[in-house]
């Protein structure tokens, strides 16, 4: 991960999830080294959890100080509403470092934290600067050269086959020239007896045979500087890094110190838990060293020996050590403790147990849960003990049970002999599971107790027997009371219940014995069978069966002082499939008693425990190891790193990283599951995993491996297409500068890749030996960490044993000559070349045995085509001709490695390879060929090219193309600088209706394989990009559709061009498209995808930008989501020709939602203009757009309505009560904060229709000919509506509307003065927005709508007292000519008279008490009222049930007119409704109790239920998102007036912010880029809903104006 080179401060923005941690995508997150300080961002989404008074607490250094892993430092998150929240960190120092996030609980004072994330930052390694592969020059002008880990070429080699330091030199020189720039030592340390360099005598000395003699008697110290000096040359004479091994887990068996520290293993001592594993391990010895005199064979020579040995195992070992003992209760002790318990005092028996319920093994079970206890541990025989007392209690209870029941019983026979005696054994003995219970028990003794037993017993304690009810005779109670005394029941009662708890401990021991068995079968099978096992041979006490698990610590003047248990320590290994963050010798494993270890016997396994308090000494001696390698070597290699525990790693590491803050970590660790190595690599910062090339089975696997190491796809476009310049303090902290910001997702463990490690068989023994040159070149050019062992180049037959092996290194004249030298020196130089360069992006492909690799720089195109043959067997297969594409190419060589003898006769003096040699190759056919996609290059390789050949070609692209991502992002401002909002609209959206209303034929563009995009524009573009660039999809249909073809890139500008003659400003827009596209056609196809994503993006940006920049300060600072909303406004508003403001002008005008009202008289509504007019055109600062939609449906007033549908003045509809209460809301509201103001209503308006009301057409004479100002046509529809409007709609009928009745389409709206509101409407209409027609014939809902809301519906209430309050104020203040309104027949009343009468009725009329006791206060049907504490829906409806529904409508009235509202009756409606309709996006438009309730909208259903057919539930409960705005906004309102907001109006902001985090997940997520019209219930997709609605959007940008607004009055 090499840092962006920028002049520009690197930022990388790691998104938090809403509670402060980090999505499961991003467990692992890895940054680049800081070769120069680079910001970390933490980012959390305004309205999120966390960000109410959130912290961020991480133990990165921030201050400065040295690094404390549990010290903590803060930085508070800043208050922020809209805005996403930012802490930025400056990272200087590499590491593992933990973060988490505290917040206070919304409504609470709990304090919340999030779990601990990590982030690990890449060590910074300085190398001496070297020359380039191919040309002298220096890969660097300065005199050492920072290379990134994926730059590191690293060769393991043994300390001890190098012979003495000043032996080294030589091959530290062909080391170097090999390409190599790190070596891997393996552990230096003196050796155990062993002589594994794996098992380590003194971890804090290093092995004598490495010095010279006389230097072998130096001190410590002396001997440290040693090595150090030899270090010192290795990295400045061969400018190689060294690495070396850390062994934490286990030291030498004989290891010295072990005799001072036993407690540093695990011993009997402080893991008794192993005591049963020693016993066996000691039997098994004994056993081995006895099989002649047991008459067993002593040499295995076939598996009837082994079964003949195992199966005397039974007999010799398990039975003689009584294994079972350490798993059961003593059935013996426990009898006898338990008849001298029957001598004590009893307790009472349990009454609270239904005994008769229950089985005999039910019984046992819960006496076991009852009375069993532990008396200490697994590891002691017969720890297991019952509780005498609970047994009796329990057993006295169940034998009363017993005898009651059976007295029923015998109550209940007719022919019962009244003299006859029970047996009563038969009464309390289930024979059946005593039997079974006998069965298992190897220790079980019969107890009997004879009569002269029962006469020495004391009765001490009568059993109490329930009263009985049942009619027993008393005579036969005492008969059965008689009985009880003989104790011997109860005993063998108990006996029976111990049996029977054991069964399931005998079980467990059952399995282990087979465990044990199969175990041992397979090891010894290996030992001693198998043709890859050691063969070994005369079993006895030094070869036992199968390996020692344990150390036996000679006693000694030393020893002695231990306990004896303290010496046998238990030795280390491995298991099969273990689970890595689980101790397998602790307490709870049994792993070593069933000998599932895999065990090292050389080696013993060390005891950390939990924390350095557990094992002082060892602590402290593996710290001093530790740091000791840190100061001498620049990194280290985690040894067995998955049986290392995790806190151990940390806290060593840790201490290392104190003296050496760049070391690298590379580690061992194998454990099956990526996401338990992120555990390990994130918690211990781990640097790379080592992962091998020769563990792949055929090409295919390995083509997969070097696939995942290989780096990012070629024509990646995360990086440059999701980098964004933002601002941040500059690195003092002093000023703000601009940063280059790039978004982090998820990072995967780096790889350290080796073609073979010292642990692998080369290919000499796992394929054939020419595999070597093609596994290894194919390793070397991965994009990551790479690396061999010594001995693979010069092509070793087979590992290199790293115990027995005495022999030293060759020493060669010409090194590169031997093996695959000369090829590996220019792979491994051109690997870390290609790092430094940045050649990051990969393309892997496989053909049968063939595998190619081509490494690309992102920018200059410039790459290597690496072609390998793999060599897994001799067979031969065929390539097909490589095809690249706009790509030219020069081979670098081609060559195949010639085994020359497969026989191997090794040296007795020194290590060497099998006879062979590299042998040149023919070059390719190279043919540059052209198609309809441009030319290519044809690479055909010759008909010479076995198994094991490789070759290498040079490739780049024409020179047009350098550069090229800087000349597609170019410029871009110019073309956008003239461009309107309505030009935009073009540029980013238009669905398919809207574009095929201007330019017929056309819609949007089709991806084969996906489907259609939203928008013509570039949001449809984006919605499918964004996440192809996200995720680097190079995969994804639309990246295929690019690379086939430039119909996209046609596309784009070939509609601009058709909008040319309604928007010419589009022309320099379209000029800046067709350069970048031009350029683009000539690149190679399968950059295409990158360049597209990238001209789209910049484009995308640019234009949103631009409506930025015409926007309101509000929109313009406001943060991500608000500025999404926004542009939503631009989506709605555009020209479409089939309609308009305006029956002849073209204009554009404002949609109600998209796709499905779009054009023609379906796209402009009077209702929904003006909901929406507020939100998407006036808090945005499109006072323009909303002046014309004001005017022009003022034009059209008629009856004294505003149309429902505009028609574009064509046709206009009036058949809704409400359009012109929002339409006199609009004026008030675009008044109040237009730059225009009052002067607005002064504003002339030519008229439509005549002033009688006449319909004519829009071309007859009588239209248009008169105006009016906006002031007399608000005072028309108040004087209309005041003396009463009557009428029946124009064109009444099925033309006009096919579902409706004939009363359905009278009009009729009318004040009541007595209470001053209006009502209107009757059950044949739906004059509100709730407006659903019945359709449906066969259900019997046609023509019946579903919520006719006649009367008072209350949001019109509200609307009409917000007006009169208006225009009371603008009378007084001579800004209105009219006080009031004419009534006829002499009569006037005031606009502050009729305030007044609405004022004090709406309370009385409107509100439903939360107590009944206060019911006569109000205007009640008791008996409708089914929910208190709510205001009604409607006043008077002529269905009354409809006034008591539950429903959104009253907080939109609480917005325009809160005075209307006691403040607490507010607020404990809206909190109802927040608990009763609110949904994760919507507001249910029904209580989910009510009867009518149905919460999923089907337009289609075509049922004969009349509740849902055709939809007639459209108002009926689903989820509305328009009235989510209102209700929050009332919420805002009250709360701060009456609620919690009261004292801290920010809790209430952030709780309403909080409430609205799925609106912006859907606003991010959705194609559409707005927020959908409904949804069903519980926040489910509705399909039949518009994706994208004006209204929708519109209320919540309300809502976030009224927030900002509050905002100013804190600050």
């Amino acid at each position: 991960m090499p840092e962006r080179n920028t002049t520009m401060i690197n930022a990388y923005r790691l998104e938090l999830e809403a509670d402060g941690s980090l999505s499961n995508d991003k467990s692992f997150i890895r940054l680049p080294p800081p070769i120069n300080p680079y910001i970390l961002r933490f980012n959390i989404r305004a309205g999120s959890f966390a960000s109410h008074r959130g912290i961020l607490y991480t133990n990165y250094p921030i201050d400065g100080s040295e690094f404390d892993r549990n010290k903590f430092h803060s930085k508070r998150f800043p208050i922020e509403f809209t805005k996403p929240l930012n802490i930025d960190i400056t990272i200087q120092r590499p590491g593992a470092f933990e973060f988490y996030v505290e917040y206070k609980e919304l409504n609470s004072n709990l304090i919340k934290s999030s779990t601990k994330s990590h982030f690990v930052v890449d060590p910074l390694l300085h190398v001496g600067t070297r020359r380039r592969i191919f040309t002298p020059e220096l890969i660097s002008s300065e005199p050492t050269t920072p290379i990134p880990i994926d730059g590191l070429v690293i060769q393991s080699v043994l300390p001890k086959l190098l012979g003495r330091f000043s032996e080294w030199d030589t091959h530290m020189k062909a080391i170097s020239d090999l390409g190599y720039n790190m070596i891997h030592f393996v552990p230096m340390q003196v050796r155990g007896e062993s002589n594994s360099p794996y098992s380590i005598y003194d971890q804090l000395s290093f092995s004598n045979d490495l010095f010279e003699p006389e230097d072998r008697s130096k001190g410590p110290d002396e001997k440290i500087e040693i090595v150090k000096k030899t270090l010192n040359k290795i990295e400045h004479e061969y400018k190689l890094f060294s690495l070396s091994d850390v062994v934490w887990n286990h030291t030498a068996s004989n290891c010295g110190w072990l005799q001072e520290h036993p407690e540093a293993g695990y011993n009997l001592i402080n893991s008794p838990h192993l005591t049963p594993a020693f016993e066996l391990d000691t039997a098994l010895l004994e056993y081995s060293s006895n099989l002649s005199k047991l008459g067993f064979p002593t040499r295995m020579n076939n598996e009837q020996d082994l079964e003949l040995i195992i199966e005397g195992v039974k007999e010799h070992v398990l039975n003689k050590i009584r294994l079972w003992e350490f798993y059961v209760i003593d059935v013996k002790e426990a009898v006898n403790e338990f008849k001298e318990a029957l001598n004590k005092p009893w307790p009472s028996s349990r009454k609270d147990i239904d005994y008769s319920s229950l089985s005999f093994k039910e019984q046992a079970k819960l006496l076991a849960d009852n009375a069993l206890y532990f008396k200490g541990a697994f590891g002691q025989r017969f720890y297991k003990k019952i509780n005498y007392e609970s047994s009796i209690s329990f057993i006295l209870g169940l034998i009363e049970s017993e005898i009651i029941n059976k007295s029923i019983d015998d109550v209940g026979k007719t022919d019962a002999n009244e003299d006859d005696e029970v047996s009563l054994g038969g009464l309390i003995i289930d024979e059946k599971s005593s039997t079974s219970a006998e069965k298992s028990i190897s220790n079980k003794t019969d107890v009997e107790i004879n009569g002269n037993e029962k006469e020495g017993i004391e009765k001490t304690n009568p059993v109490n027997l329930v009263e009985d009810k049942s009619g027993i005779k008393i005579e036969e109670k005492q008969k059965l009371e008689e009985k009880l005394d003989e104790r011997s029941v109860l005993v063998d009662k108990f006996e029976k219940f111990i049996n029977e708890i054991n069964l399931p401990f005998y079980v467990l021991y059952d399995d282990d014995v087979i465990a044990i068995l199969d175990n041992l079968w397979n090891r010894a099978k290996y030992l001693k069978l198998d043709p890859h096992g050691p063969k070994q041979g005369e079993i006895g006490r030094k070869v036992p069966i199968v390996e020692r698990y344990f150390t036996r610590i000679p006693l000694n003047e030393i020893t002695k002082k231990h306990p004896k248990g303290a010496l046998a320590v238990v030795n280390n290994g491995w298991i099969w499939n273990a689970n890595p963050l689980q101790d397998f010798a602790s307490n709870g494993s049994f792993a070593y008693l069933r000998r599932e270890v895999i065990v090292w016997g050389d080696c013993v396994k060390l005891r950390y425990g939990k924390s350095r308090d557990d094992s002082p000494w060892l602590w402290d001696h593996m710290t001093k190891y530790t740091v000791q390698l840190a100061k001498l070597f620049h990194g280290v290699r985690i040894d067995n790193c998955h049986s290392t525990p995790i806190h151990v790693a940390q806290y060593l590491l840790d201490e290392a990283r104190r003296v050496r803050p760049d070391m690298y970590v590379v580690a061992e660790l194998f454990t099956g599951s990526e996401e338990t190595d992120i555990k390990f690599v994130r918690s211990i910062g781990i640097n790379s995993l080592i992962r091998e090339a020769m563990q792949a089975w055929d090409p295919r696997e390995l083509s997969r491996l070097v696939h995942r190491h290989g780096g990012k796809p070629v024509g990646s476009m995360d990086t440059e297409c999701l980098t964004s310049v933002s601002m941040c303090k500059d690195l003092d902290g002093e000023s703000d500068v601009q940063c280059l910001v790039t978004p982090l997702s998820g990072s995967k463990p780096h790889a350290l890749f080796m073609d073979c490690s010292h642990d692998n068989e080369t290919p000499h023994q796992k394929r054939i030996a020419e595999d070597t040159l093609s596994n290894g070149a194919l390793v070397a050019m991965s994009s990551c960490a790479t690396g061999s062992v010594k001995g693979y180049d010069e092509v070793y037959p087979e590992l290199v044993d790293l115990v027995k092996e005495t022999r030293p290194y060759a020493l060669y004249e010409k090194p590169l000559d031997i093996g695959i030298g000369r090829v590996k020196k220019v792979l491994q130089h051109l690997h870390t070349e290609m790092t430094l360069d940045g050649y990051i992006e990969t393309h892997v492909h496989l053909e049968n045995d063939y595998i190619s690799v081509h490494r690309v720089h992102p920018h200059t195109h410039k790459g290597y085509l690496l072609i390998v043959h793999c060599a897994f067997s001799t067979n031969s297969s065929f390539i097909s001709p490589i095809k690249l594409r706009g790509t030219r190419t020069e081979l670098v060589f081609s060559t195949t490695l010639k085994v020359h003898s497969r026989k191997f006769t090794p040296r007795k003096d020194h290590l060497i390879g099998l006879s062979a040699s590299l042998e040149s190759l023919n070059g390719p056919n190279l043919r540059k060929i052209s198609d309809d996609q441009g030319y290519y290059t044809e690479v055909t390789l010759p008909k010479e090219f076995p198994p094991g050949s490789v070759m290498l070609l040079k490739t780049w692209v024409d020179k047009q193309h350098n550069g090229l991502d800087e000349f597609l992002t170019s410029d871009v401002e110019e073309p956008f600088r003239e461009l309107d909002l309505v030009d935009l609209n073009i540029v980013l959206h238009r669905c398919g209706g809207e574009e095929n209303d201007v330019t017929p034929g056309h819609s949007v563009y089709n991806i084969p394989g996906y489907g259609d995009l939203p928008y013509c524009g570039l949001e449809g573009f984006m919605s499918v990009l964004s996440q192809v660039m996200k995720h680097n999809d190079l995969g994804h249909p639309f990246s295929s559709n690019l690379r086939e073809g430039h119909w996209a890139l046609d596309y784009v500008t070939n509609r601009l061009e058709r909008y040319l003659e309604i928007s010419p400003r589009l022309q320099k827009l379209i000029n800046w498209y067709k350069e970048r596209f031009d350029a683009i056609k000539t690149a190679p196809n399968f950059l295409i995808p990158k360049y597209f994503a990238l001209v789209i993006k910049t484009a995308y940006e640019a234009a949103t930008k631009r409506v930025l920049k015409q926007s309101s300060p509000f929109v313009y600072e406001g943060g991500p989501f608000i500025q999404s909303l926004a542009l939503c406004s631009v989506q709605m508003y555009g020209t479409v020709l089939s309609t308009g403001l305006h029956p002849t002008k073209i204009g554009p005008s404002m949609a109600a939602g998209l796709p499905h009202f779009t054009y023609r008289h379906m796209r402009c509504w009077g209702r929904d203009v003006f909901i929406s007019l507020r939100g998407l055109f006036i808090t945005t600062g499109n006072f323009e757009a909303a002046r014309r939609h004001i005017i022009g449906f003022a034009s059209v007033l008629k009856h004294g309505l505003i149309p429902n549908l505009l028609d574009a003045a064509r046709r206009p509809r009036y058949n809704c009560r409400d359009a012109s209460w929002w339409f006199l809301q609009s004026i008030q509201e675009y008044c109040k904060f237009s730059p225009e103001g009052l002067e607005f209503l002064k504003t002339s308006v030519i008229r439509r229709f005549p002033k009688n009301d006449e319909f004519v057409e829009a071309d007859d004479p009588l239209a248009y000919k008169y105006e009016s100002t906006i002031l007399e046509i608000i005072q028309e529809i108040l004087e209309r509506h005041a003396k009463g409007i009557h009428f029946k709609e124009w064109n009444a009928g099925p033309n006009l509307d096919h579902a409706m009745t004939e009363k359905g389409f009278q009009i009729d709206i009318q004040v009541d003065w007595g209470t001053g509101l209006l009502f209107g409407g009757n059950e044949f209409n739906c004059g509100t927005w709730m407006d659903k027609m019945g359709e449906s014939e066969k259900a019997g809902n046609k023509g019946l709508p579903a919520t006719p809301r006649n009367g008072a519906a209350v949001e019109i209430i509200g609307m009409l007292k917000s007006t009169l309050r208006w225009l009371t104020e603008l009378s007084e203040k001579g800004h209105y000519p009219w006080k009031g309104v004419e009534l006829g027949e002499n009569r006037h009343i005031k606009f502050s008279e009729w305030n007044d009468l609405i004022q004090q009725s709406f309370e009385k009329c409107f509100y439903i008490p939360l107590d009944q006791v206060d019911d006569s206060k109000y205007e009640l049907n008791t008996k409708s009222v089914n929910r208190r504490g709510i205001y009604k829906d409607t006043y008077k409806a002529s269905n009354h049930y409809g006034d008591y529904q539950l429903r959104p409508n009253f907080p939109i009235a609480m917005v325009v007119a809160p005075e209307l509202f006691d403040n607490q009756h507010a607020l404990q409606a809206l909190n109802t409704a927040r608990e009763v309709l609110a949904g994760p996006l919507g507001m249910r438009s029904l209580d989910p109790k009510d009867w009518a309730y149905r919460g999923i909208y089907d337009n289609n259903n075509d049922s004969d239920d009349k509740s849902i057919a055709k939809g007639w539930n459209y108002h009926q409960g689903p989820e509305w998102l328009w009235c989510t705005g209102y209700f929050l906004r009332a919420y805002l309102y009250f709360d701060i007036r009456a609620g919690k907001g009261k004292e801290s109006p920010h809790e209430t902001i952030y709780d309403i912010t909080q409430h609205l985090l799925p609106h912006r997940k859907i606003i991010e997520t959705s194609p559409w880029a707005g927020l959908p019209e409904l949804t069903n219930a519980d926040g489910a997709e509705c399909h039949h809903s518009c994706p994208t609605q004006a209204w929708s959007s519109a209320t919540l940008l309300d809502l976030f104006d009224d927030i900002k607004k509050l905002e100013k009055t804190f600050k």
